[in-house]
């Protein structure tokens, strides 16, 4: 028996918001990380106009200071501000469509500078033109950290506080009901900005293993010389009762660093959590008899005996149970017997898994496995809605198999990655404001195939 897709698919009435690409394109980058022995240089970036009208922008030299829950744009006196050392050569700009210009900086840094770095940033502002109906107003904030080489490095971190919300408990909107949210409050005495690239690896000394590492890569952290900051990020695992070290080690501005931190967790976890690798598996005549692989992970400090099923008989997993230990993965080999490929559509089937007592365990997602049919036919229907205060892209997929799909404004790609619908299900992609189907399509293929098909009337 195929899967329930009404049943078991919470996306059908799921909104998703989507970035639209009428936005001032500012390049090479919105962040900016200048290295110069000098303290009197230029610096240039580029801005394009691509809202779809003529537009007007404003540039603002501001401070830029941040603790990671709130934002300072004026503080004459933070020591480390470059904003009384940079002029902008323009800072207004009438662009037309598409056209481009350069934006000139001008630095002029006293050789008393007491920072290996400092720290300003741009307040761009971006309208139409013209007062006809289409009004669109941005703001971006441009954040430029400098680093004077001339000047030697005084590199100080320390983790003053952490704590864990264990969202089983305190759920989260953005996470859900599981994993942990770990805030770090870090202090930096040094001298120049703390932008690392490393890790944060947290571990458990009752269990002597790792459970995690987690990257830390160019801004996902940003420290400001002589300021704190609250570092929140998100990790699916349960934490293991008992001791539960965090460390920080890596590189920021080539310099190597290393702080750590330890948590006292006198919870007791109470229900084990699994995570697949894969979300699909796709089987059709040419690779019935084909072993594929599935990979799991314990996210939880338990050992346990698992094993897997679908509701197919001609599903079989191999080997039929094994040993998972705390935070570590498993592989499962799966194939299918079914012989007869003759039917229409994809066939859709939830994996689950089972301990031995035969209770069902909980997973962060779905595997589906998928069994194609010799005959498809593939079909997909979408369609802009005007709500009260935007517009809504509504994609419905008609067809009998798997698509899967982009979507485009002027041949530019606004999702992240591609998009997955299963048959019978609808997304809404919600633009949070008014737009116009102009320019706007929708590209998708049948899954795991590269056939294209395009719609570009809505």
């Amino acid at each position: 028996m195929s899967l329930d897709l009404k049943k078991c698919f919470f996306l059908f009435s799921m909104i998703f918001f989507i970035s639209v690409a009428f936005t001032l394109d500012i390049s090479p980058s919105l962040i900016y990380q200048i290295e110069t022995t000098k303290n009197s240089f230029s610096y240039s970036f580029f801005i394009k106009n691509d809202i779809p009208v003529e537009s007007i922008v404003n540039i603002e030299i501001i401070d830029f200071i941040t603790d990671g829950k709130n934002y300072v744009f004026d503080d004459p006196t933070y020591n480390y501000s470059l904003k009384k050392y940079v002029k902008l050569r323009e800072s207004t700009y009438k662009l037309a469509l598409q056209e481009q210009r350069e934006v000139v900086i001008d630095f002029d840094v006293p050789v008393d500078f007491p920072g290996a770095s400092g720290v300003f940033a741009l307040k761009i502002s971006q309208e139409s033109a013209s007062t006809g109906k289409v009004q669109i107003k941005l703001n971006y904030i441009v954040p430029f950290f400098v680093r004077f080489k001339n000047i030697p490095v005084y590199q100080s971190i320390k983790i003053l506080n952490l704590s864990v919300r264990d969202l089983s408990k305190e759920p989260d909107e953005s996470y859900g009901d599981f994993g942990s949210l770990i805030t770090l409050e870090i202090e930096n005495n040094g001298n120049v900005a703390f932008i690392p690239k490393g890790t944060v690896q947290i571990s458990s000394r009752d269990l002597k293993t790792t459970i995690t590492e987690v990257p830390l890569d160019s801004f996902d952290l940003v420290i400001f010389p002589e300021r704190k900051t609250y570092y929140t990020f998100y990790v699916p695992y349960v934490l293991p009762t008992g001791k539960v070290d965090f460390i920080l080690s890596g590189k920021s501005y080539d310099k190597d660093f290393y702080t750590n931190a330890t948590f006292v967790n006198n919870e007791q976890p109470k229900e084990s959590m699994y995570s697949f690798q894969q979300n699909i598996i796709l089987f059709s005549e040419k690779s019935k008899n084909v072993n594929q692989s599935v990979v799991m992970f314990n996210l939880s400090p338990f050992k346990e005996n698992i094993s897997l099923s679908t509701e197919n008989p001609d599903i079989v997993f191999s080997p039929k149970k094994l040993t998972v230990y705390p935070y570590k993965s498993v592989t499962f080999s799966v194939k299918t017997t079914q012989k007869d490929f003759n039917f229409s559509g994809d066939k859709i089937y939830a994996v689950s898994v089972f301990s031995d007592d035969g209770s069902k365990k909980k997973t962060i997602n779905n595997l589906f496995l998928v069994l194609r049919g010799n005959s498809i036919t593939p079909n997909l229907e979408a369609k802009m809605i005007n709500k009260s205060s935007s517009t809504v892209l509504q994609v419905t997929n008609t067809g009998d198999c798997l698509l899967e799909f982009n979507i485009l404004q002027n041949g530019k790609i606004l999702n992240e990655s591609q998009l997955v619908i299963f048959p019978g299900q609808t997304m809404n992609f919600d633009f949070e404001r008014f737009v116009q189907s102009t320019g706007f399509s929708v590209e998708y293929n049948v899954y795991k195939e590269t056939k294209k098909f395009i719609i570009d009337k809505f």
